[in-house]
């Protein structure tokens, strides 16, 4: 009976220990790729910043500042009311992608170094970020 326990527990941390909790997103992330392309460093370089307990998302395009909701349940992720400044920027092209990548985002999960990913519906990462 203590085997299965101890089995069972162990099943369970590997399984939460894949998917990024709430927990986890709290903070100020830098975005290091985009749909697999490394970020180039811009004059303000692209952010996100979680605020779980209000369920609260603001950052940086690049460009435009961005304030928004978020929403997870386990590993699914999605962003609301996600609304932007409108000034024009030295590199529209990285907003663009920026942008697209949190409207298609589904899920997130735990990459290497402390990173995370986040994904679209199929699994496929749309931009990793690093804790800064």
């Amino acid at each position: 009976m203590k085997k299965f326990i101890w089995t069972a527990f162990a099943a369970s941390a590997m399984l939460f220990s894949s998917c990024a909790g709430q927990s986890d997103l709290n903070g100020k992330w830098e975005i290091v790729t985009l749909g697999g392309e490394k970020v180039e460093a811009t004059e303000t370089n692209p952010y996100l910043e979680f605020n779980p307990a209000e369920g609260k998302v603001h950052g940086h395009t690049g460009c435009n500042l961005m304030n928004g909701t978020f929403s997870q349940d386990g590993k699914k992720l999605s962003f609301g009311n996600m609304a932007t400044t409108m000034m024009a920027g030295p590199d529209m092209a990285l907003e663009s992608s920026v942008l697209d990548a949190i409207n298609r985002t589904a899920s997130v999960k735990k990459a290497s170094d402390g990173k995370l990913e986040l994904l679209d519906a199929n699994g496929n990462p749309l931009m990793e970020i690093q804790k800064k």
